[in-house]
């Protein structure tokens, strides 16, 4: 017998693009970011951007976990940058063991990623003592040539200016041991499929190769055993 429904719950509305006027938005957004500009247009956003993007999120739920769908609204509490409203969509999928899955949507175009935006301290001391292990190395060295081949090379990883303290500046590796972030991503700049449900095979294509990264993640470098975040 089917589960009975509550009240007035309905099935997801299918992904089928964001709306034809969305990067146009945020256009007018990054122009006028004022509450007023937002109440008068906030509709359009609700419309073209905001339930396109729920409906992403329900369609993708069910290969990546438990989507966050990031509010419109910045915090500006400890930012230099005072207006309050986002002028991009994030979409993301983090209840994965290791790593995650990342979405924006903006002007600039769609930007897929994945992997530890923040790994937790015991993680990235981990990740950098891999890199004196030859056979995790070798791994690692076949494994990023072709995530970049594929489109999603691992990102700059906010290097510090220097060697990690008890690490030696004069290590072989020792630009990949400077990073603080293992990240991979790709972005796609304006296209006509961001407005119709090509969209999501994009994102499933690509969330699948960073899948791959994630996985070595898991592999070698582990859960967080210490506090901290791991994207």
């Amino acid at each position: 017998m089917p589960t009975p429904r509550a009240p007035f719950e309905r099935d997801p509305e299918p992904f089928e693009g964001f709306g034809p006027h969305a990067l146009d938005f945020f256009e007018r957004l990054e122009i006028d970011n004022t509450r007023a500009f937002w109440l008068a247009n906030k509709a359009q956003y609700d419309a073209e951007i905001a339930a396109p993007m729920q409906a992403l999120a329900a369609e993708l739920a069910p290969r990546f976990g438990e989507p966050k769908v990031f509010r419109p609204y910045r915090d500006v509490r400890f930012s230099k940058d005072k207006t309050p409203y986002k002028t991009n969509a994030g979409l993301g999928f983090f209840g994965g063991a290791v790593g995650g899955f990342y979405l924006d949507f903006s002007p600039a175009g769609l930007m897929l990623a994945g992997g530890m935006w923040e790994p937790a301290r015991d993680q990235l001391d981990r990740f950098r003592d891999l890199q004196d292990d030859e056979k995790v190395t070798r791994s690692l060295d076949a494994l990023l040539p072709q995530l970049a081949a594929a489109g999603y090379p691992l990102g700059e990883g906010d290097p510090l200016k220097t060697a990690p303290r008890g690490r030696d500046k004069a290590h072989p590796r020792i630009e990949i041991i400077r990073r603080t972030r293992l990240t991979v991503s790709h972005v796609f700049e304006p296209a006509p499929w961001f407005f119709d449900r090509e969209l999501l095979d994009r994102v499933e294509e690509g969330f699948a190769t960073v899948a791959r990264w994630n996985r070595w993640l898991a592999e070698h470098v582990g859960q967080i055993e210490l506090p901290g975040r791991a994207w």
